[in-house]
């Protein structure tokens, strides 16, 4: 069963590039209708509790229905926006019901007892992460309302990544030197 987990992650990461193929083939709706199928299906192997399958499978649902409904690519295209603006949402939540994200990650490196100093850095962490899935979202929305297909699926189906994986790095790059440094002193 891990395996269909894996394979529904890996769809939706190649999200863009389906779309932009898919679109040449399929009506919109067929295409809207299945990604919605294929998330929930990611969706239920990260979901614990069996309430919130429950939610999903109604939200999926709804998403289902609204894609067959509309028949739009523009549809198809906005759903990074909504992606972004769902994670920019979600991070943001934390920095107001803490612990954030960054801050979840941190205790399990840490073993739970964070130091100050740790704590401040994932809530600026979580801060940047909010901004950079505006920006992103923002950009993702440009593409899809004002770019064409082709422009739309280079920058959401890989700069955005690159983004993505480097404003991680450079993260994690610094979060090692300048803690590292200080546990050193």
């Amino acid at each position: 069963m891990r395996w269909l987990g894996l394979l529904a992650a890996l769809l939706l990461l190649l999200y863009p590039f389906l779309v932009y193929f898919g679109a040449q083939k399929l009506e919109p709706r067929w295409l809207g209708v299945i990604f919605a199928g294929v998330y929930l299906l990611r969706l239920v192997f990260v979901v614990r509790h069996w309430w919130q399958r429950l939610l999903l499978l109604a939200v999926m649902s709804l998403g289902a229905f609204v894609f067959w409904w509309v028949n739009s690519e523009t549809l198809l295209k906005l759903v990074p926006v909504f992606i972004n603006a769902g994670l920019a949402s979600y991070f943001g939540y934390t920095l107001w019901c803490p612990p954030s994200v960054p801050t979840r990650m941190a205790t399990l490196e840490y073993h739970g007892d964070l130091p100050a100093v740790v704590r401040g850095y994932t809530v600026a962490v979580t801060r940047l992460w909010c901004g950079f899935f505006i920006v992103n979202g923002s950009i993702a929305l440009v593409t899809a309302l004002f770019f064409s297909r082709d422009v739309w699926a280079l920058y959401n189906g890989l700069i955005a990544y690159i983004a993505i994986g480097l404003l991680f790095a450079l993260e994690y790059g610094y979060r090692i030197l300048i803690f590292h440094k200080k546990h050193a002193l």
